[in-house]
C-alpha cells in the first residue's frame, strides 16, 4: 500500500490525496508536522517539503506533479492526462500554472487572511500544537499584523487572479471538466489550489467554508467554488478510505 507523507492543509496534499482517489488507489496517510515533522521526512526522502509517497515497493517520491504522473501508470483507472496531443499540452500547461503562479498568489492571500483573522490562524496550526500554544496565536495583536498583510499580497497580483479565476468560473458554467469529458490533472490542480481561497468540506468542520473572504464573497466565483465542491465530492467519493 503506498503511504502519502503530507501536511493536511497542503493545496499539493490534497491535489495528491484527490489523484490517489480518482485511480482508485488504497494509501495511508502519515501527517508530518511543520518544523520537527520535516526532519523525519527529510530522512525517508531528502527532502523537507511534503508531499511525499512511498510505494509498497519502497520506491519514494517527491513533488505533486511527479507523483501524480506516477501513480497514473499505477492502474488503468481514470487516466489523470489525455490521450489527445493537444489537450494533453493544455492539460500540463494548466497544471503548471496551477501549481506555480496561481499557487503562490492562493498561499499569500491565504496568508493575508490568517494575519487578519485570529480564529482563521489557530484553526490552521496542526493538532499536535498545544492548546496553550494556540491560544497565543489567536491573541497576537491584530493592529502590527495588519501592517504586515497589506506587504504579503500585492493589489496587481490580487486583482490579475481574481480576473483569471472570474473567466474560468464562467468557462464552467454546465461544464464537469476543464479539458474535454473526462477528469484531468489539470481539474485536481485548479481544485486543489482552491482549497487555499475557501476551504471545501475535505478540511474539517472548523475550516470548511472559511478563507479569504474577498474571494469567497466575489458572485462570479461562485460557480467556481461549486464546480470544485462538486468535484471534491464525485473524486472522494469513488473510492471511500
Amino acid at each position: 500500500m503506498i503511504t502519502l507523507y503530507q501536511f493536511r492543509h497542503s493545496a499539493f496534499c490534497l491535489k495528491t490525496r484527490m489523484a490517489l482517489h480518482a485511480k482508485k488507489l488504497q494509501y495511508r496517510v502519515e501527517e508530518v508536522t511543520p518544523g520537527i515533522g520535516q526532519f523525519e521526512i527529510f530522512k525517508i526522502s531528502g527532502q523537507k517539503q511534503v508531499p511525499v509517497i512511498v510505494d509498497d515497493n519502497d520506491q519514494i517520491i517527491s513533488d505533486s506533479s511527479i507523483i501524480c504522473e506516477y501513480i497514473n501508470k499505477k492502474n488503468d483507472n481514470n487516466p489523470l492526462f489525455p490521450e489527445d496531443p493537444l489537450l494533453f499540452a493544455q492539460c500540463k500547461l494548466i497544471e503548471d500554472w496551477a501549481d506555480t503562479t496561481m499557487a503562490s498568489t492562493c498561499r499569500k492571500a491565504l496568508i493575508k487572511s490568517a494575519i487578519e483573522n485570529p480564529q482563521l490562524r489557530t484553526a490552521l496550526l496542526p493538532d499536535e500544537i498545544p492548546s496553550s500554544v494556540k491560544g497565543l496565536v489567536d491573541k497576537l495583536p491584530f493592529k502590527n499584523l495588519s501592517k504586515i498583510s497589506n506587504v504579503v499580497l500585492s493589489s496587481k497580483d490580487n486583482l490579475e487572479l481574481q480576473k483569471i479565476l472570474e473567466s474560468l468560473s464562467k468557462s464552467l458554467i454546465n461544464k464537469k471538466y476543464l479539458l474535454g469529458d473526462s477528469l484531468s490533472i489539470a481539474d485536481i490542480a485548479i481544485a486543489a489550489q482552491l482549497s487555499l481561497l475557501k476551504f471545501p468540506k475535505s478540511s474539517g468542520p472548523i475550516l470548511s467554508g472559511e478563507g479569504c473572504q474577498e474571494y469567497i464573497n466575489n458572485p462570479y466565483l461562485e460557480n467556481l467554488f461549486i464546480w470544485r465542491n462538486t468535484l471534491e465530492e464525485y473524486i472522494f467519493s469513488a473510492n471511500s478510505q
